[in-house]
């Protein structure tokens, strides 16, 4: 049994080394690549022109006249409306 316990000590040993061996050779391929990203978004910058300002688009106009009475109150009651109906879907919503 203890050539059996030495051979699987042997073959763990190389399989970490082997191990760290791959995890530096992973962390300079990915430091490379970090570097030529950073080439690469440096020369965007330098040969991109200057983005002009975003234009801000005009709100749209005002619906001219004046508003009425009778519009403003059906207006309210549709809110009403809706916020009772919101309402009573919640209740149904909490005792069911």
């Amino acid at each position: 049994m203890g050539s059996m316990e030495a051979i699987m000590s042997g073959v763990m040993t190389i399989f970490l080394y082997a191990m760290v061996v791959a995890s530096v050779w992973k962390l300079f391929q990915v430091a490379a690549d970090l570097g030529e990203i950073k080439t690469l978004l440096t020369e965007m910058r330098r040969t991109t022109p200057a983005a002009k300002p975003v234009e801000t688009p005009t709100p749209p106009p005002v619906l001219a006249g004046p508003i009425s009475l009778e519009s403003a109150e059906a207006l309210l009651r549709q809110v009403e409306a809706e916020s009772l109906a919101l309402t009573a879907a919640e209740h149904r919503k909490t005792t069911a």
